[in-house]
């Protein structure tokens, strides 16, 4: 948002949004030799796929780690301090959109080494059919059938909440188990109001004051145009369903393994 320039323009913000860029562009050059060398469009492919893996790993903890970095930069710029504490993870009960191919493919990646691999791809399976279900219903309540329904996206997103099913990755106290890798749709999400407000009963009532913390309009592009890299991957943008579809390439990374 090019707005934030108005309201936050102090030089930790600068350096912040500089640092992105400076990650983002140089990235974005690689993918488009990477691109260029295979004659096609896309840089990243199944037949790639495991020869990139290195730097899509380094990559990604370098763009949450400057991630953070703005985050420290923005934060403090808040009207009101955050309440956001361990051991809530009341908005781990959101079903999380928009979260990108290499976030996906690295959070994977470390998952493949746990031993509740199996329980995790179940658990992400019956979150991703629970939110289509949601969908669907909304989508024929509206007399759309055939084609996507942002409206009915929305309707879905709040049933979810309102389902009130966990996070895979938060444990019986409510901490996330992946916090160091967990996508940057859940880094942006803050509240400064106390977490019993953060609850499906009070989302949408003004004891509830929870916002995103959104990228400069021209990060997002260019985190979009890196992203636009992996399309040969087809990875839906949500967390759980995009989990399930690197799930698939399963064997690519067996086979790299093996060839090790």
């Amino acid at each position: 948002m090019e707005s934030y320039r108005e309201y936050f323009p102090t030089k930790a913000f600068r350096i912040a949004e500089m640092r992105l860029s400076s990650l983002l562009g140089a990235e974005r050059d690689r993918l488009d030799a990477v691109a260029a060398a295979h004659g096609r469009e896309s840089a990243i492919g199944p037949d790639n796929l495991m020869e990139e893996m290195p730097q899509i790993i380094k990559f990604t903890r370098e763009y949450h780690r400057l991630f953070a970095e703005y985050l420290d930069a923005v934060l403090p710029q808040q009207p009101r301090p955050i309440q956001c504490r361990p051991a809530c993870g009341n908005c781990c009960h959101h079903y999380p959109m928009s979260v990108e191919p290499f976030e996906l493919l690295t959070l994977y990646s470390d998952l493949r080494g746990r031993n509740d691999l199996l329980d995790i791809m179940e658990a992400c399976q019956s979150r991703a059919s629970m939110f289509k279900n949601f969908y669907e219903q909304r989508r024929t309540e509206r007399g759309i059938i055939d084609d996507f329904d942002d409206q009915a996206e929305d309707l879905a997103l709040h049933d979810y909440f309102a389902a009130w099913k966990p996070c895979p990755f938060s444990d019986k106290v409510g901490d996330c188990t992946v916090y160091p890798l967990r996508p940057v749709s859940c880094r942006m999400y803050f509240s400064e109001t106390a977490p019993k407000f953060c609850t499906p009963k009070f989302l949408q009532t003004p004891e509830n004051d929870s916002y995103i913390v959104y990228l400069p309009d021209c990060i997002e592009d260019a985190v979009y145009g890196i992203s636009e890299h992996y399309a040969l991957l087809e990875l839906p943008e949500s967390y759980f369903g995009g989990l399930l579809s690197v799930n698939a390439f399963e064997g690519l990374f067996n086979a790299e393994a093996c060839a090790r």
